[in-house]
C-alpha cells in the first residue's frame, strides 16, 4: 500500500513534497473561464504540408530535428493555461526599478546602496510575465522559452 503512494507522488504534476510556499495571485484581467477560447494547433504539421505537395518531414529528421518537433508540437493542457493567463502580469525594467526604489524607501538609512538581493529582493535579468497555477508561481521569460 505504502509503495503505491509513493508512485502516485512520483506523477503528481507538482511537487507537494518540496516545501514550497503556496503561492495566491488575483486576477489581473476579467475574463470569464469559459469564454476563454483556446485555439490549440500544431506549430508544424508535417502531415498538412504533405497533403498539400511539401514532403518536407525527412529533412528535418536527417539533421535530428525530431526531438524538437515532439517538443514543439506536444500537449497542451487548457485548464493550466487558461489558469496561468488571467492572473499574469509583466515585470520588466520599469517594475522592476519601481520595486527597488519602493524598498530602498522603506529604510533609506540601512538600504541605500544596496543591490537587490540585499534587499531579499529577486535578481533582475529580463523581462519576465509572471502568474501562477494551481498555486505554484510561474515566471516565463525570452531565455527560458
Amino acid at each position: 500500500m505504502e509503495e503505491s503512494s509513493s508512485s502516485q507522488q512520483q506523477n503528481l504534476p507538482l511537487n507537494s513534497q518540496s516545501e514550497a510556499s503556496f503561492f495566491a495571485k488575483g486576477k489581473t484581467m476579467d475574463i470569464n473561464y469559459n469564454d476563454f477560447e483556446l485555439v490549440i494547433e500544431q506549430p508544424v504539421d508535417f502531415e498538412a504540408l504533405k497533403v498539400n505537395g511539401f514532403d518536407v518531414e525527412k529533412f528535418f529528421t536527417d539533421q535530428g530535428w525530431s526531438q524538437f518537433f515532439d517538443i514543439l508540437n506536444g500537449p497542451v493542457y487548457p485548464i493550466l493555461v487558461k489558469d496561468f493567463w488571467p492572473r499574469c502580469e509583466i515585470f520588466d525594467k520599469i517594475e522592476a526599478e519601481r520595486e527597488y526604489a519602493l524598498k530602498v524607501a522603506e529604510d533609506v538609512r540601512n538600504n541605500k546602496g544596496k543591490t537587490r538581493e540585499q534587499l531579499g529582493l529577486r535578481a533582475f535579468k529580463e523581462t519576465e510575465i509572471r502568474s501562477c497555477v494551481s498555486g505554484a508561481e510561474i515566471t516565463l521569460t525570452q531565455s527560458n522559452i
